[in-house]
């Protein structure tokens, strides 16, 4: 009864050795080997290519069936080399790199060599939106160093991503306020002669009223003239 005990006991734990030793020997196999390439190379097989700023990660959502569902990146671009990239662009990955997923660490700035597909293997991992593109690790996405931002220049002009704010305003040629002193005093000048002329022109009015009413005065009075007559 103990023998037969014993080599149950011996054969579960062989099982899950050989289980266990399986896993081990698969994982490689199953892991993401990157053949490498040059920055041209990603550049001519991507979609976009981009550097920016990584906002967020959000990791699959519901049950977790595989490393290879997607995870959601979201960056702030900063210039675009190749295609299209809104200002907050999302970008899909598997969720681990065992399956190709992007490694990046810190908030960068990275660049980015995009695709529309999410092909991995020759199956897609994901269904992009319209508004979406997918990257893998071995695509080349990655810190922006120096060196590979000499090389996308060299391959590219960089453009602003589409849906950025705009930028300052060209200034407005304003008149600095400063005048000339002769132009300011001949309108002075001006101004008062303008100003004794219509004077002496109301004054004028004033008086040649003042004689109309008195004649007009006179004429209507006949009597009194005759009176004065008699009584001289």
């Amino acid at each position: 009864m103990l023998r037969t005990v014993r080599r149950t006991v011996a054969t579960l734990l062989l099982s899950c050795l050989f289980t266990a030793l399986g896993l081990v020997v698969a994982a490689p196999a199953s892991a993401c080997s990157c053949t490498g390439g040059t920055t041209q190379d990603f550049f001519d097989r991507a979609d976009a290519v981009f550097t920016a700023r990584l906002v967020s990660r959000e990791g699959p959502r519901g049950v977790l069936t595989s490393s290879a569902d997607a995870a959601l990146y979201v960056f702030a671009v900063d210039a675009v080399y190749k295609g299209s990239a809104q200002a907050s662009q999302e970008v899909l990955s598997p969720d681990s790199g065992a399956s190709c997923g992007l490694e990046l660490t810190g908030e960068g700035s990275f660049v980015v060599f995009a695709t529309r597909s999410a092909d991995l293997g020759g199956t897609p991992f994901a269904t992009p939106a319209a508004h979406q593109y997918a990257a893998l690790l071995c695509g080349g996405s990655g810190p922006a160093t120096p060196e590979v931002e000499a090389e996308l220049q060299a391959l590219a002009t960089p453009e602003p991503p589409s849906g950025s704010p705009p930028g300052p305003a060209d200034p407005v040629d304003i008149p600095s306020g400063r005048y000339d002193p002769l132009l300011l005093a001949a309108s002075v000048v001006a101004l008062g002669a303008v100003g004794l002329l219509l004077r002496r022109t109301l004054r004028r009015r004033a008086c040649d009223g003042a004689r109309r009413r008195g004649v007009t005065a006179a004429l209507s009075h006949p009597s009194r003239r005759s009176v004065g007559r008699s009584a001289g």
